[in-house]
């Protein structure tokens, strides 16, 4: 198993919007655990509307970032905190990596989005990601001098994701020419390895990577129930 060992989404995208949720979200109910409401309540602004058939919010910035094309923090799969060194003994030190189930979205112990903004807002599902790049045209561009990937959905919203690489231990690759997003979905017959999104100059693809490599996270709006697996 390699962080590069990507596969196209096409066909997860169509399994899985035919299993799409229409759950009606709520904007002033945040239940969720983690964080203190005012603070999700405060982040609901950063939530777009892209159009998607399970009606899911993303955000319009990766955790930690102040700004769309800020790179945000870098996180392990299943850490709540980014580590000192994205490696595996680190990982193990700080995760509970044999615990981690196959979807923690939601899940304050293992989630990061929950951690640290709580309310409805949550780590992605692969299923989710996917449905992302099924329902939205891809441009690969530069904001404010960073590139990244604009994904724009049938209603003429758009997020921008930044190129913003990788980490192993302390080194950072890829910056410029890739962005990470961690899903909350591991990767089956496997522990601690997680499926990641990856995004480009070619659009989006993905596949599963060792949990203790460093990715972005892209928060998105929690539901009553996951809208994709």
């Amino acid at each position: 198993m390699t962080h590069n060992k990507y596969f196209i989404l096409a066909t997860v995208a169509i399994l899985s919007v035919a299993s799409v949720s229409c759950s009606k979200d709520d904007d002033n109910d945040n239940n969720n655990s983690g964080n203190n409401n005012s603070q999700s309540v405060a982040y609901d602004s950063h939530a777009v509307d892209l159009g998607l058939p399970s009606g899911l919010k993303w955000s319009d910035q990766n955790l930690g970032a102040n700004k769309p094309e800020d790179y945000g923090n870098y996180y392990a799969w299943g850490s709540i905190e980014p580590l000192p060194s994205f490696d595996s003994d680190n990982y193990n030190a700080k995760v509970d990596v044999e615990n981690i189930p196959a979807n923690f979205s939601g899940n304050a112990k293992f989630d990061a989005v929950v951690h640290s903004i709580g309310g409805k807002w949550r780590t992605p599902t692969y299923g989710e990601i996917s449905e992302l790049r099924a329902n939205t045209t891809h441009e690969w561009t530069t904001l404010n001098g960073v590139k990244g990937l604009k994904l724009t959905g049938k209603n003429g919203n758009s997020i921008f994701i930044p190129a913003a690489g990788f980490y192993s231990g302390s080194t950072r690759s890829k910056d410029t020419f890739s962005g990470y997003l961690w899903s909350s979905s591991t990767d089956p017959g496997y522990t601690g390895v997680g499926i990641s999104g990856v995004v480009n100059a070619g659009g989006v693809g993905g596949g599963g990577a060792y949990g203790y490599l460093g990715y972005s996270i892209r928060p998105v709006r929690f539901f009553p129930q996951l809208s994709l697996p």
